[in-house]
């Protein structure tokens, strides 16, 4: 079984040196990437799950589970970033495909792939693999699937998956979308939005990466470069090194020593202790939860008609990258891939796609004036 994208593998593990994994039996499905990486969490789930299942429904389960799989492969998601907002994603895309010969899915199979994911996601937000699910949310979103499902009758497109790359105008709508639709009464959040939203169209950072960012790893302008080196502590608490804009880099120095520290001098007058040492801080001295910010990008997609998720500024960011530079192994290394082929996989074809003239410095210095001017 495989796509192209997920492998499912029948797994024979009677031969293994451990009583407790012998018994796991002879054709237990288990998955991996496009890369024959395994996918950890959903092979321990099936192995839990095959002590549990006759092998007719285990072998039903992996392709419910697969096709999961599949669209957070599509989606450029991992299992880890899932939320509430993702999974009604996933529902909301089982409800409106279109097979092959134009016909919707049945709702047996749309009710089966759903509870499918919803259980596997309960049990990886009890394991902790998945913490920013809400599990009460989740389970409202199954609950209310066949409603969902009756609503949408014939869609125009075959499947509404959030978008993975934006043409750079409607970036920076979107990143400007991010301070309207939360600081319209707070100026200050107007901005630190922003910025979150432009350090990763601006250097490809991932969500998590710039809500975790240390103040103390902003580095000072270096006025002899366009850019500035960063330290970024990406995926598997593992280093690189990005570049950000000079411009940019500007911006963030007046907000730490503007907004930022009007925050800390509020907090610090009830306890220092509660303030976070993070680049972008909240009202309250707190980091800034990913979570958070996937529903920030959801309320501004619905203001800016644009359906995404956080990744969608960091693939702009290699998209445009790439077009621009043609470099694949410094692309690679700024996006904290091991492996040039997956930069290849995620970003060439789509460059190839995007007419843009200019050049890369060309294009930061327009993104810089953009941005100040949605600061303004």
């Amino acid at each position: 079984m495989g796509d192209g994208l997920i492998k499912c593998v029948k797994v024979d593990f009677r031969n293994s040196s451990i009583d407790k994994v012998r018994l796991l039996g002879a054709a237990v499905p288990q998955f991996f990437d496009d890369q024959l990486a395994p996918i950890p969490a959903a092979n321990l789930y099936m192995r839990m799950m095959s002590g549990r299942l006759a092998v007719k429904s285990l072998l039903t389960l992996s392709e419910h589970l697969k096709e999961l799989l599949i669209w957070l492969s599509n989606s450029q998601l991992a299992i880890e970033d899932i939320d509430e907002d993702a999974f009604d994603y996933y529902v909301e895309a089982l409800c409106v495909y279109k097979k092959s010969d134009g016909s919707q899915l049945s709702w047996n199979t749309v009710n089966s792939r759903a509870s499918a994911a919803h259980r596997f996601l309960l049990w990886a937000y009890e394991q902790g693999i998945c913490p920013n699910l809400n599990p009460v949310e989740a389970k409202n979103i199954n609950l209310s699937a066949k409603r969902k499902y009756q609503s949408k009758g014939h869609p125009s497109r075959p499947l509404a998956e959030p978008v993975s790359f934006l043409l750079m105008e409607d970036a920076i709508r979107f990143v400007d979308a991010l301070g309207l639709v939360s600081g319209r009464t707070h100026p200050h959040v107007k901005r630190r939005n922003i910025l979150m939203g432009a350090f990763m169209l601006q250097t490809g950072a991932r969500v998590s990466e710039v809500c975790n960012f240390p103040l103390s790893d902003l580095p000072e302008v270096n006025s002899r470069r366009i850019s500035t080196p960063a330290r970024l502590i990406g995926k598997g608490a593992k280093a690189r090194v990005i570049l950000i804009p000079n411009q940019l880099l500007l911006q963030l120095w007046e907000y730490v020593d503007i907004d930022r520290e009007t925050v800390c001098d509020r907090i610090s007058k009830v306890s220092e202790d509660c303030i976070r040492q993070n680049l972008f801080l909240s009202d309250k001295g707190q980091a800034i939860a990913t979570n958070w910010v996937q529903k920030l990008f959801r309320k501004a997609g619905q203001y800016v008609g644009i359906k995404s998720t956080p990744h969608i500024l960091r693939h702009t960011f290699g998209t445009y990258h790439y077009l621009l530079n043609r470099d694949l192994v410094g692309l690679a290394k700024l996006m904290g891939h091991e492996s040039e082929t997956t930069t290849h996989l995620y970003y060439v074809h789509t460059a190839t796609l995007v007419s843009y003239s200019g050049t890369y410095s060309g294009l930061q210095r327009e993104l810089d004036q953009m941005i100040e001017a949605s600061l303004g």
